[in-house]
This record gives structure tokens, C-alpha cells and sequence, in this order.
């Protein structure tokens, strides 16, 4: 992804979802490989990247993540916009893979 915006997130996770779907031997492995991809992009890492996700896209999924996982003492302006994009982006792909995993059931 080469600039935040809806369109391009959405581009992005449901590549990885397809990529993370195609390489889990199950669901639970799916979701561990969810929060890795999630937790090393570079939207998540460069704060700058995460200030402009934070910008540019619906951040309602990062914003309840931050709710309901983390304390907000001591934390810093550039550690909630990580936050905010991890608990974004991982929210999209574990949605993502869920629903890959729906279809995948259905057309058994």
C-alpha cells in the first residue's frame, strides 16, 4: 500500500487474508499469522505511516481495540496512532479470514 485510504486497506488486508488463508493449516494458526502480519507492517511500525492511516481511513476497529486492550497511561501521541493502525489492520484481517473460512465451510 502505497498511501492510506479505504480503498487501498481494504486491497491490502484482503491480500494478506488470502495469502495468510492459503498458508494456515487451520483457523487458530490463520489468526496467530493475523496478528503477526498486523503487528509488522509498516503502517503499524512507522509511526508517520500509522498518523496517516489514522488520517485517512475508518479507524472504529483500532479505536475499540485500544478500548478494550490497553491502558491508557503512559502512553505516547505516536504509541496510540500505532495502536489504533495495529487494532485496525488486524481487526479487517481477522474479519477477512473469518469470512474465507465461512465460504471454505460452505462449499464443503
Amino acid at each position: 500500500m502505497n498511501n492510506a485510504s479505504e480503498y487501498n486497506l481494504n486491497d491490502m488486508v484482503a491480500a494478506w487474508a488470502v495469502e495468510i488463508f492459503e498458508q494456515a493449516d487451520d483457523q487458530d494458526e490463520a489468526m496467530d499469522l493475523a496478528h503477526q502480519y498486523a503487528d509488522g507492517s509498516e503502517w503499524v511500525i512507522y509511526h508517520h505511516k500509522a498518523h496517516e492511516l489514522c488520517a485517512a481511513c475508518n479507524t472504529d476497529a483500532g479505536e475499540e481495540y485500544i478500548a478494550d486492550c490497553c491502558q491508557s497511561e503512559g502512553w505516547t501521541y505516536d504509541g496510540f496512532a500505532s495502536a489504533i493502525a495495529f487494532g485496525e489492520i488486524s481487526g479487517r484481517l481477522q474479519s477477512a479470514i473469518n469470512t474465507l473460512y465461512e465460504v471454505a465451510e460452505e462449499a464443503e
